[in-house]
């Protein structure tokens, strides 16, 4: 029998507490449902089939339930593979749209031509800080709460748990400039040289 990655690393970690060392914190992906349409966690809050507003979902293991989704506990995970999230303002936020088993999420100014952004959400016990990465085509919507069994786990009958705070954060990642290409460049230089025999030629 085969064992895959994932397995391999959950053995390995839960070998290491029975030993009773520590399991540093590991970035893993989260299901595929979390961030496809109709299924997303995170969406344009439109009516069904709902449309994911994300592209991508990784969740910190093991669960440490301390860990608040401050920026620079978010730097520290290394979401998406950066560390360089900043504030857009909008850090652990609480109140009746960013607690609960659901809510909305609105990006305070976005400027997805300067800036890449993230959502961050927090919960409790048997669970660790959950990201998901915008895909730039809706700056709001709704959500609802990212942490379920699978694929954290919980002890009992207990299918899910409640968000506790919400932190949006951006890192700066401006739109590339276009370059133009070579065989451009030599067209719009030769359209030149023509213009300057033609200028001579009336000239002379």
């Amino acid at each position: 029998m085969r064992l895959n990655t994932l397995t391999i690393s959950g053995l390995a970690g839960a070998a290491m507490l029975a030993l009773g060392g520590t399991a540093e914190a590991a970035l893993v992906d989260c299901p595929a449902s979390f961030t496809a349409d109709v299924t997303a966690k995170v969406h344009d809050g439109g009516g069904a089939p709902l449309v994911s507003a994300v592209s991508a979902c990784q969740y910190l293991t093991p669960a440490n339930p301390s860990n608040t989704a401050t920026i620079s506990n978010i730097n520290s995970a290394g979401f998406f593979g950066f560390s360089d999230w900043q504030s857009n303002g909008q850090t652990q936020m609480g109140g009746s749209a960013y607690t609960g088993s659901s809510g909305t999420w609105s990006i305070l100014n976005a400027d997805f031509a300067n800036y890449d952004y993230i959502i961050v959400f927090k919960d409790g016990s048997n669970t660790n800080l959950t990201a998901f990465l915008f895909n730039e085509e809706f700056a709001s919507g709704a959500w609802s709460t990212p942490f379920t069994d699978p694929p954290f786990n919980f002890p009992g009958a207990t299918t899910k748990r409640d968000v506790s705070h919400v932190t949006i954060a951006k890192r700066y990642n401006p739109a590339p400039v276009e370059v133009p290409e070579p065989a451009s460049m030599a067209l719009l230089g030769m359209g030149l040289l023509g213009l300057g025999a033609m200028a001579r030629r009336r000239r002379g």
